[in-house]
């Protein structure tokens, strides 16, 4: 088990009490003009009906909810009220087969069932709905002031049969508009293409058809195109029928493929045929921005791993089950594709600093950024440990490193009203203390992360890592009227 000193660190913990109440012991000032709110989404527990779940995608998602104003913070938790989740409390073992967990009964209990919706990889508001995502299946709807859960939301009947919504969809700020996509292996293997208007009505935009089974987990979006970046994480077919018919689970079911490089789809916002090229084989889960630039480049940007998917998959099956003798560090490194009008890629990695779960000033979503920010493996450690900052312009990075065995989660960015420089706002970023098992959320100035947390509220209890999450300017308000 991986651990600090002599200490291992307790990374997932189930959190089963569920809270609601104001931050009442905290050091330094909130600052008085930080008003909104800060969802964050992933696995509450560990485990289903008593059995310990084999991989963190397979937790049941538990919202928390940091609601700012008047200079106090309001904490509040909340388990997405999922079928799953209502049958893992009284069951005796996990009641439904998963991605990386099967159910107890053999062929009988995991033959043709399709992994469970547990809502837990992230959650966004769109056109005033607030939904837990979860790549595999729809949306789940909760209340935005209270957390209680709603219900699957399938968008007016526009998410089809499972209804795959990924959990990393994207923004045009000036348009309003938002894109996702929904991975579908039956009839043939696709990314079908979603586009939302802001008045939230769901569209589709079409299709990328894949050479097989594939796995592919985020997407970028430009001005021009919704871009995919598709490593070669394939399920062979043998493996995918196997999985299907409760040989295996479908984690165990994918491979690396270097021999398909990477598959990049240009896929037009205004419809029209993807354009499809390929490039060398890389291997990343997440995109930090995309964008057009002024000679008609595509330009992405993304986390990619120097490492095997069997070494990734153990990182992500938990940190606190890494082996001693594991030398991968936490995340991946900065990479910039940049992606001709003539159908050149180029890969640079721009940044020697591992690290996870990237972030921006989501107005600069599809537009060229300066600053980005990530959870980040200061010293190479297996671990994140650091919060990083990265100058697209000047190269020029900045760090803070926090006490040794305390893990921040993904950070989230909120601008200043009234801002006129990109980094003028705070990032938001809870943190565990993984040997004492306790929680903490800190507030930065994104202009100087180096300085250290400008707030910092202490939790009652311990957080499990979670995912992703999002910044609001509504103020949500669990025992009143919300406010902007």
């Amino acid at each position: 088990m991986t651990s600090v000193g002599n200490n291992p660190i307790q990374t997932y913990t189930p959190l089963y009490e569920e809270y609601d109440y104001t931050i009442d012991e905290s050091a330094g000032e909130l600052p008085a003009v930080l008003r909104g709110t800060v969802y964050r989404n992933g696995p509450g527990k560990m485990e289903a009906g008593g059995a310990r779940l084999g991989h963190i995608f397979d937790g049941d998602g538990m919202l928390t909810m940091y609601s700012f104003s008047d200079g106090k913070v309001h904490f509040r938790n909340r388990f997405v009220q999922t079928k799953h989740y209502q049958r893992s409390i009284v069951s005796d073992g996990a009641p439904f087969r998963a991605l990386g967990t099967m159910r107890a009964g053999g062929l009988l209990k995991n033959a043709l069932r399709f992994p469970a919706n547990v809502a837990n990889t992230a959650v966004i508001m769109n056109a005033g709905k607030l939904l837990a995502l979860w790549e595999g299946g729809r949306p789940t709807e909760l209340d935005p002031d209270t957390l209680r859960t709603k219900g699957e939301y399938d968008y007016d009947g526009e998410l089809k049969w499972l209804g795959a919504f990924s959990a990393h969809p994207k923004w045009d700020w000036e348009t309003g508009e938002m894109f996702n996509f929904g991975m579908a292996m039956a009839p043939v293997p696709k990314l079908i293409c979603y586009r939302t208007d802001r008045a939230g009505k769901l569209h589709r935009l079409g299709q990328v058809r894949l050479p097989g089974p594939m796995f592919n987990h985020d997407v970028g979006l430009t001005k021009r195109y919704m871009v995919f970046v598709i490593p070669p994480l394939v399920f062979p077919y043998k493996k995918f029928f196997g999985a299907a018919f409760g040989l295996l689970n479908y984690i165990d079911a994918i491979e690396y493929d270097a021999s398909m490089g990477t598959m990049i789809a240009l896929v037009p916002r205004d419809g029209g045929k993807p354009r499809i090229l390929h490039t060398d084989p890389m291997l990343h889960l997440h995109f930090s921005n995309a964008y057009d630039d002024e000679n008609g480049d595509v330009v992405v940007e993304v986390m990619n791993y120097h490492a095997t998917w069997e070494q990734l998959n153990s990182q992500l099956a938990g940190i606190d089950t890494l082996m001693e003798t594991s030398t991968m560090p936490f995340g991946g490194l900065p990479t910039r594709l940049r992606i001709t009008e003539g159908g050149t890629v180029t890969i640079d990695e721009y940044s020697g600093t591992h690290g996870e779960f990237p972030t921006i000033n989501v107005s600069k979503m599809a537009k060229p950024n300066r600053y980005f920010y990530m959870s980040a493996a200061g010293d190479g450690s297996l671990y994140p440990n650091a919060l990083a900052k990265i100058d697209n312009v000047t190269g020029k990075e900045t760090e803070f490193r926090f006490a040794e065995g305390e893990l921040p989660h993904e950070a989230v960015f909120a601008a200043r009203p009234d801002a006129t420089e990109e980094d003028d706002g705070w990032l938001i970023a809870p943190v565990l203390d993984a040997v004492n098992n306790i929680a903490k959320v800190t507030v930065f100035d994104a202009r100087d992360i180096e300085a250290g947390p400008v707030y910092t509220g202490q939790l009652r209890h311990h957080l499990p890592l979670s995912f992703h999450g999002c910044y609001t300017p509504r103020v949500a308000r669990p025992h009143g009227p919300a406010t902007r």
